[in-house]
């Protein structure tokens, strides 16, 4: 009995280093065993004039509040650029964003993973920066840290 070739496909898909659920390329396919991609216009799980896009952004500004916090850094929301879905026990969703590093002022990707029960319940998994960038966490700006670098030298 041969391999069926869509899940041929998926798995190769995910051998080139798409962190699962994440990065799925659906020009490939509509549903990826589960996993669909979110419409950010839709309204398909919120109640109109809000849209999924808006959710999302909730939810992503809360995993980044919940980041910044766990790890003293202050890294600034600036928009979702993506996310997928499958459901497991509500709808986990996996959103990908954009922040601005106070450290350096650069743009960089985070990734959150968040289950989300209509109104009654959201778990908030995990977030963090998207893997495979160099995202530094020195400090909380840059510039904060030249001028102790300059100082340092001073004294010396």
């Amino acid at each position: 009995m041969g391999r069926c070739p869509t899940a041929y496909l998926f798995s190769e898909i995910l051998k080139q280093g798409t962190i699962i659920g994440f990065d799925i390329d659906f020009s490939y396919f509509r549903c990826v065993f589960n996993y669909h991609r979110a419409y950010l216009d839709s309204d398909e799980f919120v109640d109109k004039p809000e849209t999924t896009g808006d959710l999302l952004k909730s939810l992503s500004l809360k995993s980044l509040d919940d980041y910044n916090h766990a790890n003293e850094t202050e890294y600034e929301f600036v928009k979702v650029v993506k996310a997928n879905f499958h459901v497991s026990a509500g709808i986990m969703f996996l959103i990908t964003f954009e922040v601005k590093d106070a450290y350096d002022k650069l743009i960089k990707l985070f990734q959150a993973r968040v289950r989300h029960v209509q109104i009654n319940f959201t778990e908030y998994v995990f977030c963090r920066p998207k893997p495979d960038q160099r995202v530094e966490c020195v400090g909380t700006v840059k510039e904060d840290v030249e001028k102790d670098v300059k100082k340092q030298r001073l004294e010396y």
